[in-house]
């Protein structure tokens, strides 16, 4: 490959040291499936749960591909398709994070002209997940191949690099075993006079132009409940630039997780439009019809031979139900009736149609769409496995034709699970919800065929039931003694609930249903404590960008409405369809948690996790609701944990938080991302209706150096903004946030005027809730805040604070001090604990009545 003739068309940036070149050509995915020989695992599950990635050691996929390595040579190819350009805007990394449900091995080739203006050496440091090799003209420079699962590694190397253009080869490889960190950054180290970027049959300037105006691109709404979305360009190019709006953006097996993979209903055509200065916006589509949630925006533009794209995603919340039903028999039956006429397409809908004696031949429909995931093993299966094992239980032998239920049998009989079972899939048995789910299918499998041998295994059904019924008292064990490690999640209780509601309903063992029912009552009760006007939020052991933006329209939410009554999002009724068809009921008094009366006030206190590493405190009043963990991994690199929010009953989106970004790709597929997790976690403490939170980004190193706070402006109906403090009223519902150095708004990119930053390594942040019956005037509010009067100090990692009932001091170590006397979390208990209006705490079983 030469570097002749390349000049005419290239765009180039300079490159100084500390800078990545994160501008490429890419080749198309070359995907292979990837399995490597089925064999056994040791059951080394522990059952001590925990939120982040699980050190499974290689699967065999990983094997064979670590046996390949060994008489592979990876050499520069003659030539290579480059049908994409990549642009990595504000984020280093040349990132292709995602979700595959089998193991793929997935490469791609990277290009970027590299100039400088004399010869020199240069030295890089290369970063990676997975596999990197890279070449300077046509001479290896680097071979970089860890291959270890979502760990990074870094490698140094030097090149000698002539004057003028050169070419820079990387090739990325990594297999995907489902949540895959897929990236590489190259930054250059030492060099000087170098300029790096692409080449394209277009000028040097409309390149720019055509870059500029993507990365200016945003929706003109972060939520929509009606009407159309809208783009808007902060950009306008001097020359028209046309854009299409794909209508599907990712391949069959691959997702993130942060949207819906299934696009919730949007258009099957590609929409196209051309931003100018004679023409800054276009209309989308209008959101009429759609089901509500997260959904994902992929612009692309076809210029110069070569394709350019840019990913956005917007939230839509169109009209909701209403369970108003005084009595949740009622609500279930309509809910119910809603499911029957309409949802997504998976087995438990299909539960119901049978349940209902509907449409036969829709649900098998549904059955037969859902059978290839389960029997290619993929991840997740275990999820669409137990409605299948309950309609097998309950309806065998009618309302579908024989074959069917044949197919049915077999599927259960030659299932994997367990680990200890030879396999070569890359389903997840590591985590809380998934063992729980595992261990459920393999007892009732069992129990249906207790004298089959189950191909897979080899067992009997009656040995498959004696060691699942010892696991599942295993993992209840655990979680009598830890609480959940997936406290609170809007993306993972509902997960539990397959499974909870799927044993409760079709397990004949007394002991068994009755530690599932007082499971299904602690659920109920963190869950109501959580969840305000219909939306579950609150700190969260594991959460997405679409909990977080869409909140009310996720699975939990579902469940909730049905449980305590409210609004209701149809369509994301996995878990709440088995709930409905279920003969179990909350405790009653869920539902006045779930909606305290206006006047009064309700705290909680608990643990959750590990050794009850997840200290949880709760105030919420009608109008707002303060949630988060103390003392949770402080200082160490985050996963998926949401330390600390506001949401205020006065919009079913308004909702408040901070945190430092795990990723800087917006609506990346990375665990943590862009909102959701932390990079670094923080240290937090909450005393009544105020959250104090610290971080200390030296303690780790982060590539992402500021930390920031999401306001949702649209949706409020004022927002005071000062040099360290944001105000905000959402009907009678306050926010006062703080800010330990000056807050940058954001002027541009899809969250501008709604995201804040504060540029500074060690930092301290305040959250305050409140009402207009708490502190009166939204006047009064602000002023309150004020005096608290906080103080940050940077050397100690230490915020202070002048609260009326004495001054409070967070270290970033120690214990949260009121008036210099230490104030360590209390009731360690794992069951919540609630006071009314400020008084003493009570174990939630303990509490008859909470109302005006």
């Amino acid at each position: 490959m030469e570097p002749d003739g390349l000049a005419a068309g290239a765009t180039l940036w300079p490159v100084a040291p500390g800078e990545a070149l994160n501008r490429w050509h890419v080749s198309a995915a070359d995907v292979e499936y990837f399995p490597g020989k089925a064999r056994p695992m040791p059951d080394a599950i522990d059952y001590r749960f925990i939120n982040g990635w699980v050190a499974t050691g290689d699967l065999p996929c990983r094997e064979a591909l670590r046996a390949r390595l060994l008489t592979r040579d990876i050499q520069l190819p003659e030539s290579i398709d480059f049908s994409n350009i990549y642009l990595g805007g504000e984020d280093a990394r040349v990132d292709f994070s995602t979700f595959c449900f089998r193991p793929l091995l997935i490469r791609r080739w990277m290009r970027c002209i590299v100039n400088a203006n004399m010869a020199q050496m240069v030295r890089f440091a290369a970063e990676t997940c997975g596999g990197m090799h890279v070449w300077l003209n046509e001479k290896k420079v680097l071979a970089h191949e860890p291959y270890d699962r979502n760990i990074a590694h870094s490698a140094t190397f030097s090149a000698d690099i002539p004057q003028g253009e050169s070419i820079l080869t990387v090739f990325l490889e990594d297999l995907h075993e489902r949540d895959t960190s897929c990236f590489f950054r190259l930054t250059l180290l030492e060099g000087k006079g170098l300029a790096a970027g692409i080449q394209a049959e277009i000028d040097s300037h409309s390149m720019r132009e055509v870059e500029a105006t993507l990365n200016g691109l945003r929706t003109d709404r972060l939520f929509y409940d009606k009407g159309t979305v809208r783009v808007i360009a902060d950009y306008l190019p001097d020359r028209p630039v046309e854009i299409e709006l794909g209508p599907d953006w990712h391949p069959s097996e691959t997702v993130t997780m942060n949207v819906l993979p299934d696009g919730v209903g949007k258009t099957a055509q590609p929409i196209r439009f051309t931003i100018s200065k004679d023409s800054p916006t276009a209309d989308l589509f209008d959101i009429a019809g759609l089901r509500a949630g997260c959904i994902s925006l992929t612009f692309v533009v076809q210029i110069g031979g070569v394709r350019i794209e840019r990913g956005l995603g917007t939230s839509i919340l169109p009209p909701p139900l209403s369970l108003d039903q005084s009595h949740i028999a009622d609500r279930k039956r309509a809910a119910l009736d809603v499911m029957a006429a309409g949802g997504k397409n998976e087995p438990s809908r299909a539960l119901v149609l049978l349940a209902l004696n509907k449409e036969p031949e829709q649900a098998l429909g549904l059955i037969e769409s859902a059978l290839p995931s389960v029997i290619e093993r993929h991840d997740c299966a275990d999820f669409w496995l137990l409605p299948l094992l309950w309609i097998y239980r309950k309806y065998e032998g009618t309302q579908l034709p024989d074959e069917t239920w044949q197919t049915l049998r077999s599927v259960i009989l030659d299932f994997r699970y367990w680990l200890d079972e030879p396999g070569n899939d890359v389903m997840w048995y590591w985590s809380e919800n998934h063992v729980l789910c595992f261990h459920i299918a393999q007892y009732l499998a069992g129990d249906l065929f207790p004298d089959e041998i189950f191909a897979n295994s080899g067992k009997t059904g009656a040995q498959h039931r004696a060691q699942a019924e010892a696991r599942l008292h295993r993992w209840f064990d655990a979680v009598d003694a830890h609480g959940l490690a997936e406290w609170n999640s809007a993306a993972y209780y509902p997960i539990d609930f397959l499974g909870l509601f799927t044993l409760f309903e079709n397990a004949d063992d007394p002991r068994l249903k009755e530690r599932t029912a007082k499971l299904l009552d602690e659920i109920f009760v963190m869950t109501a404590l959580h969840t305000l006007e219909s939306v579950p939020s609150g700190s969260q052991g594991r959460i997405y960008e679409k909990e977080l933006f869409a909140g009310s329209a996720t699975e939990l939410a579902s469940v909730a409405a049905i449980a305590f009554g409210g609004t209701w999002y149809a369509g994301h009724d996995r878990a709440a369809a088995l709930f409905a068809l279920s003969d179990y009921e909350p405790p009653t008094i869920t539902s006045s948690f779930a909606f305290p009366p206006k006047g009064r006030r309700l705290t909680a206190r608990y643990t959750q996790g590990l050794n009850m590493n997840a200290k949880l405190s709760l105030w919420k009043c009608a109008d707002a609701q303060l949630s988060s963990v103390a003392e949770y991994k402080t200082g160490e690199l985050g996963h998926q944990q949401h330390m600390a929010d506001i949401q205020l009953a006065g919009h079913m989106l308004a909702r408040f938080w901070i945190n430092h970004p795990g990723d800087l790709k917006v609506w990346g597929g990375s665990r943590p991302s862009y909102w959701a997790g932390n990079g670094i976690n923080p240290r937090v403490a909450q005393y009544d209706n105020v959250a104090l939170t610290l971080f200390d980004l030296t303690r780790q190193p982060h590539p992402i150096r500021f930390t920031h706070v999401f306001v949702p402006v649209e949706l409020c109906d004022e927002v005071v903004v000062e040099t360290n403090w944001i105000f905000a009223r959402v009907a009678d519902g306050y926010v006062g946030i703080y800010g330990s150095s000056a807050l940058e708004a954001l002027q541009h990119g899809l969250f501008a005027g709604m995201e804040w930053r504060m540029h500074a390594e060690k930092a301290g942040w305040l959250m305050m809730a409140g009402s207009a019956e708490t502190h009166g005037e939204f006047s009064a509010f602000r002023e309150s805040c004020l005096a608290l009067a906080p103080h940050f100090d940077a050397e100690a990692v230490s915020l202070t604070l002048d609260h009326p009932e004495g001054r409070l001091l967070l270290p970033f170590e120690g214990e949260l001090q009121r008036v210099g006397t230490p104030m360590p979390f209390s009731p360690l208990s794992t069951v919540p604990q609630i006071g009314a209006d400020g008084g003493a705490l009570y174990p939630w079983t303990d509490i008859k009545e909470f109302s005006a």
